[in-house]
Formats: C-alpha cells, structure tokens, sequence
C-alpha cells in the first residue's frame, strides 16, 4: 500500500483533517503527536513560511507518519512537497498542472473549488491510462474532491455535493473553509461519508490538552450522526 492509499484509509476512517498554519516547527510535531492517535490526519499548509520544515521536522521525528501538504498551488511547491515524503497535496482550486505532478507520482490529489469535480477527476483518469468509470475502483484515493469553501459568512455550498454525486457516485468530498463545531452536526447530515477539515482543531495547539478536547468532540459529533 503506498502513502496516498494509506492516508486515504486513515482519513476515511476518522473522516476528520486537522488544518494548521504553523508559527514554529514545534507546533507541528505537537498537532501530530497530539493528534495521530486519534487516528486524525494533519494538514500543513503553505499559508506560513514554517510549513515546509515543519513537514521535515514530522517526517524526520516520524518517517511513516501519513502527511498532507495544503494550499499548494504551484508544480515547483508540489515536487518539492512531494520530495519530502507527503501523503497527499491538497489545493484551493484545481490546477492542471499541480494535478499531472501528483498523479505522475501516484500520490493523491485534492483540488478544492465550487466547480470543476468532473473536470479534474476525468484528467486523473487520462493521466492514469484508464477509463473513467475505472479511477474510482483502482485510484480511490484520486475520487475525491474538496468543497471550498462549504461556508461563508452569508452561504453554505453544502447542495452542491448532491448534485456531484449524482454523476459522479460515491465521490468522497472534503469540506474546508467555514467548518466548526457549531455547523459540523448539519453539514454531516447531508453527507454522512463526507470528509471535514478545519483549523479549528488545531488553533489552540499551544493547548494541547484543548485541542485533544476539541478533536475529541468533532470525532463525537460525526458518529453520533450516524
């Protein structure tokens, strides 16, 4: 099982990703050790300058620990993420070429956006050589795409899925942006196999007992709508 699959299983297991823009390396390695046990997948993402030691700080302290790059937006960041033994890229839009690198090196891509689910996981599938219908069952890592953002101050995009799903069956979609412990019970109602993301989990990694408390509690909210 390579590492896009492993976290692929793990994610779906928990169905939770904490997202985290790191001030320091040891805020990295304490969201992950805090975390990992909870079986809930780290997220760093490229919003600060730490994020990239911040992933070679984990990995090199945790060589199987299953790690997501996030707000990659350019080849040059994707090969160099990818370099450091990532599990998987995740990206606020869909960007052809981030996509072509990832699936090149077998490792899972995770565009974000309102639109283009369709566009991105045909291109997977030409990339990969097969037939569309095909991806889901031998890249299933690859079916997913990420509603961003599910929330904004004025809407929810959560209807939006419905339709994915329709063509597109069985797609696991992530939803970022906006997700908290106050909306989580409603957007899990309508996708009882979707993936919830947010830096809510991690704010308090100054805390980590909070945090642990706050994982906890979106881990409990998940099941107990099931």
């Amino acid at each position: 099982m390579n590492k896009s699959a492993a976290v692929f299983k793990q994610i779906k297991e928990s169905r939770v990703i904490a997202i985290l823009a790191p001030r320091t390396i040891d805020e990295c390695i304490t969201a992950y050790e805090v975390l990992h046990p909870l079986g809930i997948t780290l997220e760093i993402v490229f919003r600060s300058e730490i994020a990239s030691s911040g992933i070679k700080a984990v990995l090199d302290k945790y060589p199987d620990a299953l790690i997501l790059a996030g707000t990659v937006m350019t080849v040059k960041l994707a090969e160099h993420t990818i370099g450091q033994g990532v599990a998987g890229i995740i990206s606020a839009d869909y960007i052809p070429e981030v996509l072509e690198v990832c699936v090149s090196n077998d490792i899972m891509c995770v565009p974000g956006g309102l639109s283009d689910a369709g566009k991105q996981l045909v291109r997977k599938a030409q990339l990969y050589g097969c037939e569309f219908a095909e991806l889901k069952e031998k890249y299933p890592y690859q079916w997913v795409y990420k509603l961003f953002p599910a929330v904004t101050a004025t809407n929810s995009f959560f209807g939006i899925v419905k339709a994915w799903k329709g063509p597109y069956k069985g797609l696991t979609v992530f939803y970022t942006g906006g997700v908290s412990s106050g909306n989580l019970a409603d957007i899990v109602k309508g996708d009882p196999d979707g993936v919830f993301c947010g830096s809510a989990l991690t704010k308090d990694v100054r805390n980590p007992q909070k945090m642990e408390e706050v994982a906890e509690k979106w881990i409990s909210i998940i099941y107990s709508k099931n």
